[in-house]
């Protein structure tokens, strides 16, 4: 398990424990947590398959911006494909399984794809099988090898409603940013809409905190002013699917769409996190660092019990401050740099003074697969040699 004592901020209920399945298997968890933290926080590092070569994949973004974490969810009588298992909360008795594999994901027939990659170039379903007679029956074969979840043709079938909005100010994404945009606007008189896409609002404001809680405090704090100003209307799980003209945006939230038409529409929905570019950096275990900080703050959940840190800014630093000062060995932190910029500068005197050992101008060269499929080390060269 790499469940930790209560962290500050935590969104799970503690005294709301629940159980589901991954791949027939037994699964604890919490409410609260979502399918992809509470298999990390039981040591599931192998999520999924990837979509062609069926190569083992595991948690990257903690923010569905991948399709690593694609799952297929049974509920009731219902089966549901293509569940982004890094946003979904849980619920008891669900039976969840990768999808895009023939005999489970721990024993992936269809794995051999990868040993033959080096005949399996990108795009050779085009440059091949052409001919009428043949083509039609390639077709369907490579359809069933690849592809994401399936289908339930006996379920029900739904209509998805819709509804109409106004507002003067539209604020898309409730990070920090987005929270001082909406309450500044409501200070002035406009009606606000903020919406995200994440079950809470906070944004990256509430864990990427460095070690210390003054960030997260001072969001928290944002937080609370914008539900309590009565001119500001938070709509959450919802992302805005389209902007058109005169200020249309098109809301899609869980059980509906909301069409809105705004006087003003702000943007700020932050940034995605970009991964360094080494062989093997799709490994299960090689993640995003702002993943880890998702999975520490919000679910209380380790990625590992020693990591090491790959960075080029003070976002990494952060992060490696907060997995340490929350109990997670820091085997080293890498530096592209040749040395840290002023603003990581004190952070790296932090870690240094705590031990963790710090390299500077490294090029990383290869991930190395232990015997499970996911990350065990990484190769890595230093611009002194």
């Amino acid at each position: 398990m790499r469940r930790l004592p209560h962290v500050p901020g935590e969104l799970i209920d503690r005294q709301r424990p629940l159980q589901f399945w991954f791949e027939d298997s037994p699964v604890r968890g919490y409410r609260g947590d979502t399918i992809s933290s509470a298999l990390t926080a039981n040591g599931v590092r192998i999520l999924g398959r990837s979509f062609k070569y069926h190569r083992p994949r595991g948690l990257l973004s903690a923010a569905g911006h991948d399709v690593n974490a694609m799952v297929q969810v049974a509920r009731g009588d219902r089966s549901i494909p293509n569940v982004r298992a890094d946003v979904v909360p849980v619920d008891s008795d669900w039976r969840v399984n990768a999808v895009n594999t023939r005999g489970g994901l721990a024993r992936d027939r269809l794995a051999v794809l990868g040993r033959l990659a080096p005949f399996l170039p990108v795009g050779f379903y085009y440059k091949a099988f052409h001919s009428k007679r043949w083509f039609p029956r390639w077709e369907r074969m490579f359809r069933r090898l690849s592809g994401l979840g399936e289908v339930d043709l006996r379920a029900s079938r739904r209509a998805t409603p819709k509804r109409y909005d106004f507002c003067d100010v539209l604020v898309i994404g409730a990070g920090p940013s987005g929270l001082a945009a909406a309450l500044a606007a409501a200070a002035r008189g406009a009606g606000v809409i903020l919406v995200d896409e994440n079950p809470t609002v906070g944004g990256s404001g509430l864990y990427a905190r460095g070690g210390a809680a003054v960030a997260a405090d001072k969001t928290a704090a944002l937080v609370a002013a914008a539900q309590a100003n009565p001119r500001v209307r938070i709509l959450t799980s919802t992302y805005a699917a389209g902007y058109y003209a005169d200020h249309w945006v098109a809301l899609v939230a869980p059980e509906c769409m909301v069409k809105v038409r705004a006087r003003s529409v702000v943007i700020a929905q932050g940034a995605y996190e970009q991964p360094a570019v080494f062989r093997g950096n799709d490994l299960p275990g090689v993640m995003l660092a702002s993943a880890a900080q998702r999975l520490l703050y919000h679910h209380a959940v380790a990625a590992a019990r020693r990591v090491a840190v790959l960075t080029a800014n003070a976002e990494g630093y952060a992060a490696a401050l907060d997995g340490l000062t929350n109990g997670v060995e820091l085997a080293a932190v890498l530096d592209l740099r040749a040395a840290p910029g002023p603003v990581s500068r004190a952070a790296a005197d932090e870690l240094a003074r705590r031990g963790v050992a710090l390299h500077y101008g490294v090029v990383p060269i290869e991930a190395g697969a232990r015997d499970g499929g996911d990350v065990g080390s990484l190769l890595f060269e230093t611009t002194a040699g």
